[in-house]
C-alpha cells in the first residue's frame, strides 16, 4: 500500500495545478459534457461486486449495495420520474432520513436531467413548505414517519404534483401517494441517462436561515469534479485497495452529497447510518466495518471521547478523520492522536463553495485551530467587505473565494439580486465572493476561522473576531467549551462577554471567571480579554452542531433566548 499523501507537496501542486487533472478522470468529455449520475455511479458497474454502500440500521439491518445494483435501482427511479411526467430541469426532493432509497432517488432524478434538493428531517412543515414552495418541486420523496408533517406542508405548496412514499408494507401511503417500491417493481432496468452539462443544473440545497430567510444554492453537474478533488487531496482516497468512507450528517445539507458522491466519483465505498448518535453503536460501527475515513462534526468528535471506553477494544482502521461544521479545539485534535490513532483534521466550506475549500492535508503541518490552506485550484484570500483589498497577516477580514473552479454554486435559485449581493468587486477589477465568515491568514499561507462575520465584536473600533476569545477561555483546564459575543459598554459600545461551560465537576463561579480573564491576558489584547464572564451548563447549538452566538448575543444585549 503507498502511504504518501495524495498531495505530498502542497506548495509545488499548488502552482501548477489545473482542473483538467480532475475532469481527465471523468467518463464524459467534462466539463462541456458531464453527468454526475454517470460519473459516481455507471461507470463503476464492470465489477459487479465492488460495494458502493454499506448500509447500517438503527434496526440492526445490514445492507450492501454494489454499484451495478446502485445503477439499476436509479434507472428505475428515473423511469419512475418520466412516467410521473418530469422533465429535464425539474425539482424532486428528499425529506427523509439516511435509507438507501435516498440515494438512488438522488441519483436517477439526475439521470434523467432533473434537479435534487434534500432536506433536513428534522425540518417541521413551515420549514419544509418554504423550501418546496421556493424550489417549485414537482416530487417530494419520503418515509411514513415524515407524512404527515409533509401533509401539513404540502398545504401551502401547489406545485407538488406527487408524493412518493417508501414504506415495505404500505403504512403511510395516502390514497393519491405513489408507493415507491410498486412503482420501481413496475419500471424498467434500461434507462439511457440524459446528455447534460457541466453548467445544467443539478443539485438544489437551501441554506438554514438563521440570519434571513433560508437560500437555495444551485449547484451544476460540473460541482462533481471539485468534490472529487477534496476527497482526493482532503480525505486522502486511494490509498487503500478499497475505502470506507463514513460522512455522518443528514441528508438535508449539501454534505451529504459532497460526502457520498465525491467518495463515489472514485469508485470507493460509503458507510451509512440511520440512527441517531450513541458512543457504544458507534464505536461498535468502526470495530465490525474498516472505516478508512471519518467525516463528523466536532459535537459528535467530543461525545465520543467523554465516552471513550467504548472504543478501548474496538479493532479501528482509520486512515483520516475529518471534522467540519464548527472549529475544533486543539485538545480534540490531540485525542484523535491518542484514541483514533490519527488526528482530526478540520475541514471549511459552506452551500456556496460547494465543497471543503480550504483544509488540513496530511502533507502539511497541523496547527491547532487553523483550518488549513485552499484547495489546490481555489484562489481563497481574507479581504476587506467593502472595498474587495487583500487585508494583510494576522488582521480579521472577510474569508472570500474567487475563479471559476467546478464546485463553485451557479447562483442563488431564482434571485440574481441575492446573487450579485454576495460578491464584492477587488482592485484588480475581479470579484471576491464572500463567504459571511470573519477569518485571518498567518504568514505562512494558514487559514484561521473566526467566526460569522454578524459575529464579530467592534470595540471601540476594533473588530474582534469570537473564536480567539473562545480559545483563549477553553484553553483553560477547568473549561469544557467557551462561546464570545458583544455586551453593551458606556464608552466602547461593544465590549467581549464570555460564555463558559465548566468542565465536569468545577462550579463556576467568581473565582474562576477572574482566574479566566487573568489567563486570556497571556495571549488577547486588551480589548480582547471579556469583560464579563457567565456560566452555564450548555451552549445553544443549530442542527450541524455549531454554536448560536445569536442566541447568546439576544441575551448578552438583552433580547429574550430559546
Amino acid at each position: 500500500m503507498d502511504t504518501s499523501p495524495n498531495l505530498a507537496d502542497y506548495e509545488a501542486l499548488s502552482e501548477v495545478f489545473e482542473w483538467d487533472h480532475i475532469y481527465t478522470d471523468a467518463d464524459w468529455d467534462a466539463p462541456d459534457e458531464v453527468n454526475i449520475a454517470h460519473e459516481v455511479c455507471d461507470r463503476h458497474t464492470a465489477d459487479r461486486g465492488t460495494v458502493a454502500l454499506f448500509f447500517v440500521g438503527s434496526d440492526g439491518d445490514r445492507e450492501r449495495i454494489t454499484f451495478w445494483e446502485l445503477s439499476q435501482r436509479s434507472n428505475r427511479f428515473a423511469n419512475v420520474l418520466e412516467e410521473l411526467g418530469l422533465e429535464r430541469g425539474d425539482r424532486a426532493f428528499a425529506y427523509m432520513p439516511r435509507v438507501p432509497e435516498q440515494y438512488a432517488a438522488m441519483l436517477g432524478t439526475l439521470k434523467a436531467g432533473c434537479v435534487f434538493g434534500g432536506i433536513d428531517p428534522q425540518y417541521g412543515a413551515d420549514r419544509v413548505a418554504y423550501r418546496l414552495e421556493n424550489a417549485g418541486a414537482r416530487v417530494v420523496v419520503t418515509t411514513p414517519e415524515h407524512r404527515e408533517t409533509l401533509a401539513a406542508a404540502l398545504e401551502d405548496v401547489p406545485s407538488v404534483d406527487h408524493v412518493i412514499v417508501v414504506s415495505d408494507d404500505g403504512t403511510g401511503i395516502r390514497r393519491t401517494d405513489v408507493s415507491y417500491y410498486e412503482a420501481m417493481d413496475n419500471a424498467s432496468l434500461e434507462y439511457e441517462t440524459v446528455e447534460t452539462a457541466g453548467s445544467d443544473p443539478a443539485l438544489l440545497y437551501y441554506t438554514s436561515g438563521t440570519t434571513g430567510s433560508p437560500k437555495g444554492i444551485v449547484h451544476g453537474h460540473r460541482w462533481i469534479v471539485g468534490v472529487a478533488a477534496a476527497k482526493l487531496y482532503a480525505a486522502d482516497l486511494l490509498q487503500h485497495g478499497s475505502d470506507i468512507y463514513w460522512g455522518t450528517g443528514d441528508r438535508g445539507w449539501l454534505t451529504a452529497p459532497v460526502n457520498a458522491l465525491g467518495v463515489w466519483f472514485w469508485g470507493h465505498s460509503l458507510l451509512a447510518y440511520d440512527g441517531e448518535f450513541d458512543a457504544e453503536t458507534w464505536a461498535s460501527i468502526l470495530d465490525e466495518f474498516p472505516v478508512t475515513v471519518l467525516s463528523s462534526i466536532p459535537t459528535i468528535y467530543r461525545q465520543l471521547r467523554d465516552e471513550s471506553e467504548y472504543l478501548a477494544d474496538a479493532d479501528l482502521s482509520l486512515h483520516r478523520a475529518l471534522s467540519t461544521g464548527e472549529p475544533l479545539d486543539p485538545e480534540l485534535v490531540e485525542w484523535g492522536e491518542e484514541v483514533l490513532d490519527v488526528p482530526i483534521h478540520e475541514t471549511y466550506g459552506q452551500a456556496e463553495t460547494g465543497n471543503m475549500i480550504v483544509n488540513v492535508y496530511p502533507s502539511i503541518e497541523t496547527r491547532p485551530g487553523s483550518i488549513g490552506k485552499p484547495l489546490p485550484g481555489v484562489e481563497a484570500a481574507i479581504v476587506d467587505p467593502d472595498t474587495g483589498e487583500r487585508i494583510g497577516p494576522g488582521e480579521t477580514g472577510e474569508i472570500a473565494v474567487r475563479g471559476e473552479y467546478p464546485c463553485f454554486f451557479l447562483g442563488y435559485w431564482e434571485d440574481p439580486a441575492g446573487t450579485a449581493a454576495a460578491f464584492v468587486d477587488g482592485p484588480d477589477g475581479d470579484e471576491w465572493y464572500l463567504t459571511g465568515d470573519l477569518g485571518q491568514r498567518d504568514e505562512e499561507g494558514y487559514f484561521w476561522y473566526q467566526g460569522r462575520a454578524d459575529d464579530v465584536i467592534i470595540s471601540g473600533g476594533t473588530r474582534i473576531g469570537p473564536r480567539v476569545v473562545e480559545d483563549a477561555l477553553a484553553d483553560h483546564d477547568r473549561v469544557r467549551e467557551a462561546a464570545a459575543v458583544p455586551t453593551s459598554h458606556p464608552e466602547l459600545e461593544q465590549a467581549v462577554k464570555g460564555y463558559v461551560v465548566p468542565a465536569d465537576g468545577v462550579d463556576g463561579d467568581e473565582d474562576l471567571a477572574d482566574e479566566l480573564r487573568t489567563d486570556a491576558k497571556a495571549s488577547l489584547s486588551d480589548r480582547e480579554v471579556p469583560e464579563e464572564i457567565e456560566f452555564r451548563d450548555s451552549l445553544p447549538r443549530a442542527t450541524t452542531g455549531a454554536i448560536r452566538r445569536s442566541k447568546l448575543r439576544e441575551s448578552s444585549l438583552g433580547g429574550e433566548t430559546e
